[in-house]
Protein backbone atom coordinates (compact mmCIF):
# COMPACT_ATOMS: atom_id res chain seq x y z
CA UNK A 1 0.00 0.00 0.00
CA UNK A 2 0.93 3.36 -0.97
CA UNK A 3 0.14 6.92 1.20
CA UNK A 4 0.99 10.15 -0.09
CA UNK A 5 -0.21 13.83 -0.79
CA UNK A 6 1.31 13.91 -3.89
CA UNK A 7 0.88 11.52 -6.94
CA UNK A 8 3.40 10.58 -9.69
CA UNK A 9 2.66 10.63 -12.75
CA UNK A 10 2.69 6.79 -13.05
CA UNK A 11 0.34 6.80 -10.32
CA UNK A 12 -2.15 9.26 -11.41
CA UNK A 13 -1.50 6.94 -14.74
CA UNK A 14 -2.73 3.39 -12.77
CA UNK A 15 -5.74 5.28 -11.02
CA UNK A 16 -7.33 6.52 -14.64
CA UNK A 17 -6.80 3.27 -15.89
CA UNK A 18 -8.82 1.95 -12.64
CA UNK A 19 -11.09 4.88 -12.48
CA UNK A 20 -11.91 3.60 -16.53
CA UNK A 21 -12.35 0.14 -15.72
CA UNK A 22 -14.76 0.66 -12.43
CA UNK A 23 -16.55 3.35 -14.60
CA UNK A 24 -17.07 0.92 -17.53
CA UNK A 25 -18.57 -1.52 -14.97
CA UNK A 26 -21.10 0.78 -13.74
CA UNK A 27 -21.88 3.42 -16.37
CA UNK A 28 -20.32 5.89 -14.07
CA UNK A 29 -19.55 9.64 -14.84
CA UNK A 30 -17.67 11.91 -12.76
CA UNK A 31 -14.16 11.92 -11.95
CA UNK A 32 -12.40 11.47 -7.95
CA UNK A 33 -10.50 15.21 -7.63
CA UNK A 34 -6.81 14.57 -7.83
CA UNK A 35 -5.49 17.32 -6.12
CA UNK A 36 -4.49 17.91 -2.28
CA UNK A 37 -3.91 21.87 -3.00
CA UNK A 38 -7.70 22.51 -1.57
CA UNK A 39 -7.30 20.94 1.66
CA UNK A 40 -7.28 22.62 4.38
CA UNK A 41 -3.67 21.05 5.78
CA UNK A 42 -2.23 20.27 2.39
CA UNK A 43 0.72 18.29 3.83
CA UNK A 44 -2.57 15.96 4.76
CA UNK A 45 -1.90 11.80 3.49
CA UNK A 46 -4.96 12.15 1.49
CA UNK A 47 -4.28 9.33 -1.44
CA UNK A 48 -4.25 5.51 -0.56
CA UNK A 49 -3.29 2.78 -2.95
CA UNK A 50 -3.42 -0.78 -2.80
CA UNK A 51 -1.08 -2.44 -5.54
CA UNK A 52 -1.61 -6.29 -6.23
CA UNK A 53 1.17 -8.05 -3.98
CA UNK A 54 2.06 -10.66 -6.81
CA UNK A 55 1.67 -8.50 -9.89
CA UNK A 56 2.81 -4.56 -8.42
CA UNK A 57 2.24 -2.55 -11.79
CA UNK A 58 -1.81 -3.56 -10.80
CA UNK A 59 -3.53 -0.83 -8.99
CA UNK A 60 -6.62 -2.85 -7.03
CA UNK A 61 -7.85 -0.73 -5.15
CA UNK A 62 -7.94 3.32 -4.64
CA UNK A 63 -8.79 6.04 -2.06
CA UNK A 64 -8.75 9.49 -1.66
CA UNK A 65 -9.67 12.20 1.16
CA UNK A 66 -10.66 15.79 0.27
CA UNK A 67 -11.09 18.02 3.06
CA UNK A 68 -11.28 21.68 2.70
CA UNK A 69 -12.11 21.89 6.51
CA UNK A 70 -10.94 20.75 9.69
CA UNK A 71 -14.06 19.44 10.59
CA UNK A 72 -14.82 17.15 7.39
CA UNK A 73 -13.31 15.18 5.23
CA UNK A 74 -15.42 13.39 1.67
CA UNK A 75 -14.22 9.92 1.26
CA UNK A 76 -14.02 8.88 -2.80
CA UNK A 77 -12.90 5.49 -3.31
CA UNK A 78 -12.49 2.56 -6.46
CA UNK A 79 -12.32 -1.42 -6.62
CA UNK A 80 -11.33 -2.80 -9.73
CA UNK A 81 -14.52 -5.20 -10.50
CA UNK A 82 -12.62 -8.25 -10.88
CA UNK A 83 -11.22 -7.30 -6.86
CA UNK A 84 -14.59 -6.64 -5.15
CA UNK A 85 -15.25 -8.50 -2.36
CA UNK A 86 -12.28 -9.43 -0.84
CA UNK A 87 -11.99 -6.97 1.78
CA UNK A 88 -9.10 -4.55 -0.25
CA UNK A 89 -11.72 -1.33 0.32
CA UNK A 90 -11.87 -1.98 3.84
CA UNK A 91 -8.10 -2.19 3.61
CA UNK A 92 -7.28 0.98 2.38
CA UNK A 93 -10.33 2.28 4.48
CA UNK A 94 -8.69 1.35 8.21
CA UNK A 95 -5.35 3.43 7.22
CA UNK A 96 -7.32 6.79 6.66
CA UNK A 97 -9.34 6.31 9.40
CA UNK A 98 -5.81 5.98 11.38
CA UNK A 99 -5.16 9.54 9.65
CA UNK A 100 -8.32 11.30 10.05
CA UNK A 101 -8.04 10.88 13.63
CA UNK A 102 -4.79 11.71 14.09
CA UNK A 103 -5.72 15.14 12.36
CA UNK A 104 -9.06 14.80 14.81
CA UNK A 105 -11.51 15.04 11.82
CA UNK A 106 -14.51 13.28 12.75
CA UNK A 107 -17.74 13.69 10.29
CA UNK A 108 -17.45 12.01 7.34
CA UNK A 109 -18.75 12.14 4.13
CA UNK A 110 -18.51 8.96 1.42
CA UNK A 111 -19.30 10.39 -1.72
CA UNK A 112 -20.61 8.14 -4.94
CA UNK A 113 -23.06 7.98 -7.98
CA UNK A 114 -26.15 6.62 -7.96
CA UNK A 115 -25.29 3.52 -10.35
CA UNK A 116 -22.19 2.93 -8.00
CA UNK A 117 -24.51 -0.06 -6.88
CA UNK A 118 -21.62 -1.98 -4.93
CA UNK A 119 -20.42 1.03 -3.42
CA UNK A 120 -23.65 1.95 -2.08
CA UNK A 121 -24.77 -1.90 -1.08
CA UNK A 122 -20.88 -0.77 1.33
CA UNK A 123 -22.35 2.05 2.42
CA UNK A 124 -25.97 0.72 3.62
CA UNK A 125 -23.98 -2.05 5.39
CA UNK A 126 -22.08 0.38 7.54
CA UNK A 127 -25.35 2.51 8.27
CA UNK A 128 -23.94 5.53 6.42
CA UNK A 129 -27.01 8.07 6.18
CA UNK A 130 -27.83 9.41 3.02
CA UNK A 131 -27.78 13.32 3.19
CA UNK A 132 -27.90 15.06 -0.68
CA UNK A 133 -26.56 15.33 -3.51
CA UNK A 134 -24.80 17.11 -5.74
CA UNK A 135 -25.76 17.95 -9.45
CA UNK A 136 -22.73 19.05 -11.93
CA UNK A 137 -24.36 21.39 -13.94
CA UNK A 138 -23.06 23.16 -17.78
CA UNK A 139 -24.14 25.61 -19.78
CA UNK A 140 -22.97 25.77 -23.43
CA UNK A 141 -22.07 29.73 -24.53
CA UNK A 142 -24.93 29.69 -27.04
CA UNK A 143 -27.57 29.42 -24.32
CA UNK A 144 -26.15 32.89 -23.36
CA UNK A 145 -28.75 36.20 -22.96
CA UNK A 146 -27.38 39.13 -23.15
CA UNK A 147 -28.46 41.70 -19.79
CA UNK A 148 -26.85 44.62 -18.43
CA UNK A 149 -26.90 45.06 -14.49
CA UNK A 150 -29.37 47.18 -13.08
CA UNK A 151 -28.27 50.79 -12.21
CA UNK A 152 -26.79 51.07 -9.32
CA UNK A 153 -24.66 47.89 -9.32
CA UNK A 154 -20.88 47.41 -10.80
CA UNK A 155 -18.91 43.94 -10.97
CA UNK A 156 -15.42 44.25 -9.95
CA UNK A 157 -12.52 42.01 -9.36
CA UNK A 158 -11.54 41.12 -6.47
CA UNK A 159 -7.91 40.01 -4.74
CA UNK A 160 -7.09 37.77 -1.94
CA UNK A 161 -6.21 41.10 -0.53
CA UNK A 162 -9.85 41.63 0.23
CA UNK A 163 -10.15 38.13 1.81
CA UNK A 164 -11.17 39.32 5.27
CA UNK A 165 -14.60 41.26 3.96
CA UNK A 166 -14.93 38.81 1.11
CA UNK A 167 -14.85 35.53 4.02
CA UNK A 168 -17.15 37.47 6.17
CA UNK A 169 -19.80 37.55 3.79
CA UNK A 170 -19.49 34.24 2.27
CA UNK A 171 -19.40 32.76 6.25
CA UNK A 172 -22.84 34.88 6.29
CA UNK A 173 -24.58 33.63 3.13
CA UNK A 174 -23.61 29.68 3.83
CA UNK A 175 -23.85 29.81 7.77
CA UNK A 176 -20.30 28.93 8.82
CA UNK A 177 -17.86 30.53 10.62
CA UNK A 178 -15.45 33.10 9.47
CA UNK A 179 -12.94 30.89 9.74
CA UNK A 180 -13.81 28.57 8.02
CA UNK A 181 -14.97 30.45 5.28
CA UNK A 182 -11.49 32.63 5.32
CA UNK A 183 -9.90 29.39 4.72
CA UNK A 184 -12.01 27.91 2.00
CA UNK A 185 -11.33 31.03 -0.09
CA UNK A 186 -7.68 31.57 0.71
CA UNK A 187 -7.61 27.67 -0.96
CA UNK A 188 -9.26 29.03 -3.90
CA UNK A 189 -7.48 31.81 -4.24
CA UNK A 190 -4.43 29.63 -4.12
CA UNK A 191 -4.93 28.40 -7.87
CA UNK A 192 -3.18 30.42 -10.14
CA UNK A 193 -6.19 29.94 -12.57
CA UNK A 194 -9.16 31.05 -10.62
CA UNK A 195 -10.25 34.19 -10.19
CA UNK A 196 -12.87 36.31 -8.61
CA UNK A 197 -15.59 39.15 -8.56
CA UNK A 198 -17.33 41.27 -6.36
CA UNK A 199 -20.69 42.67 -6.84
CA UNK A 200 -20.87 46.15 -5.06
CA UNK A 201 -23.70 48.75 -5.15
CA UNK A 202 -24.20 52.83 -4.51
CA UNK A 203 -21.32 55.02 -4.55
CA UNK A 204 -19.98 53.46 -1.76
CA UNK A 205 -19.22 50.27 -3.25
CA UNK A 206 -21.06 48.52 -0.42
CA UNK A 207 -20.16 44.70 -0.91
CA UNK A 208 -23.06 42.68 -1.92
CA UNK A 209 -22.33 39.62 -3.54
CA UNK A 210 -18.63 37.22 -4.86
CA UNK A 211 -18.36 35.12 -7.08
CA UNK A 212 -15.18 32.57 -8.35
CA UNK A 213 -14.27 31.14 -11.72
CA UNK A 214 -11.69 28.77 -13.02
CA UNK A 215 -10.39 28.62 -16.12
CA UNK A 216 -9.72 25.23 -17.14
CA UNK A 217 -8.47 23.95 -20.63
CA UNK A 218 -11.85 22.83 -22.04
CA UNK A 219 -14.23 24.67 -19.31
CA UNK A 220 -15.06 26.79 -16.79
CA UNK A 221 -16.22 26.47 -13.74
CA UNK A 222 -18.06 28.87 -11.39
CA UNK A 223 -17.51 28.03 -7.62
CA UNK A 224 -18.27 30.07 -4.08
CA UNK A 225 -21.31 32.16 -5.55
CA UNK A 226 -22.67 33.87 -2.77
CA UNK A 227 -24.81 36.92 -1.59
CA UNK A 228 -25.58 38.52 1.68
CA UNK A 229 -27.93 37.30 3.23
CA UNK A 230 -29.31 41.35 3.64
CA UNK A 231 -29.27 41.69 0.28
CA UNK A 232 -30.42 38.12 -1.15
CA UNK A 233 -33.91 37.83 -3.01
CA UNK A 234 -33.60 41.06 -4.56
CA UNK A 235 -32.45 39.31 -7.86
CA UNK A 236 -28.55 40.26 -7.27
CA UNK A 237 -27.20 36.50 -7.77
CA UNK A 238 -29.32 35.96 -11.36
CA UNK A 239 -27.72 39.51 -11.97
CA UNK A 240 -23.91 38.98 -10.91
CA UNK A 241 -23.88 36.14 -12.84
CA UNK A 242 -25.27 37.74 -15.70
CA UNK A 243 -22.76 40.23 -15.51
CA UNK A 244 -19.69 37.50 -15.08
CA UNK A 245 -20.79 35.51 -18.00
CA UNK A 246 -21.24 38.35 -20.40
CA UNK A 247 -17.66 39.07 -19.33
CA UNK A 248 -16.41 35.33 -19.99
CA UNK A 249 -18.24 34.71 -23.26
CA UNK A 250 -16.34 38.02 -24.44
CA UNK A 251 -12.98 36.21 -23.87
CA UNK A 252 -13.67 32.52 -23.87
CA UNK A 253 -16.60 32.43 -26.61
CA UNK A 254 -16.06 28.91 -27.26
CA UNK A 255 -15.65 27.38 -23.17
CA UNK A 256 -18.93 26.09 -21.56
CA UNK A 257 -19.86 26.80 -17.93
CA UNK A 258 -19.86 24.72 -15.13
CA UNK A 259 -20.70 24.30 -11.84
CA UNK A 260 -22.14 22.34 -8.93
CA UNK A 261 -24.88 22.55 -6.67
CA UNK A 262 -26.26 21.32 -3.40
CA UNK A 263 -29.58 19.43 -3.93
CA UNK A 264 -30.83 21.41 -0.51
CA UNK A 265 -29.65 24.74 -1.66
CA UNK A 266 -33.55 24.84 -3.94
CA UNK A 267 -32.77 28.67 -4.39
CA UNK A 268 -29.72 28.03 -6.06
CA UNK A 269 -30.79 25.32 -8.21
CA UNK A 270 -33.95 27.06 -9.49
CA UNK A 271 -31.53 30.22 -10.03
CA UNK A 272 -29.10 27.90 -12.53
CA UNK A 273 -31.91 26.52 -14.22
CA UNK A 274 -33.25 30.13 -15.19
CA UNK A 275 -29.79 31.08 -16.32
CA UNK A 276 -29.86 27.57 -19.08
CA UNK A 277 -27.71 25.19 -16.86
CA UNK A 278 -28.40 21.44 -17.07
CA UNK A 279 -27.59 18.35 -15.17
CA UNK A 280 -25.38 16.39 -16.42
CA UNK A 281 -24.45 13.97 -13.49
CA UNK A 282 -24.86 13.68 -9.67
CA UNK A 283 -23.55 12.05 -6.79
CA UNK A 284 -24.95 11.09 -3.22
CA UNK A 285 -23.27 11.86 -0.02
CA UNK A 286 -23.75 9.81 2.76
CA UNK A 287 -22.56 10.30 6.58
CA UNK A 288 -21.13 8.17 9.13
CA UNK A 289 -19.23 9.13 12.18
CA UNK A 290 -15.57 8.30 12.37
CA UNK A 291 -15.11 6.72 15.90
CA UNK A 292 -18.70 4.76 14.68
CA UNK A 293 -16.97 3.57 11.47
CA UNK A 294 -13.97 2.48 13.16
CA UNK A 295 -15.82 0.23 15.85
CA UNK A 296 -18.39 -1.23 12.38
CA UNK A 297 -15.16 -2.02 10.70
CA UNK A 298 -13.95 -4.83 13.44
CA UNK A 299 -17.57 -6.23 13.07
CA UNK A 300 -18.67 -6.27 10.15
CA UNK A 301 -18.25 -7.59 6.78
CA UNK A 302 -18.20 -4.72 4.61
CA UNK A 303 -16.20 -5.49 1.24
Amino acid sequence: MLITNQLSASQAADIASLEADCKKAENLMGSIFLSSELNFDPDLPCFYLLYHPEHPSTLIAFLSIFAPLPTEAEIYAYTAPSYRQKGYFCTLLRQALLVLKKYQICDLLFVYEPSARSFASILKKIDALYQYSEYLMKRHPSHFVNRTLPTGLSLLPASKIELKQLAKLHAAAYHLSQSSSRQLLSDIFASEHTFARKLVIGNHKELVGICFFTVGKNELSILAVAVHPAHQRNGYALAMLHALFQELLAIYPQLPIILEVNSRNTAAFTLYQKLGFQITSQVDYSYIDRDQLFDKLYTTSTD
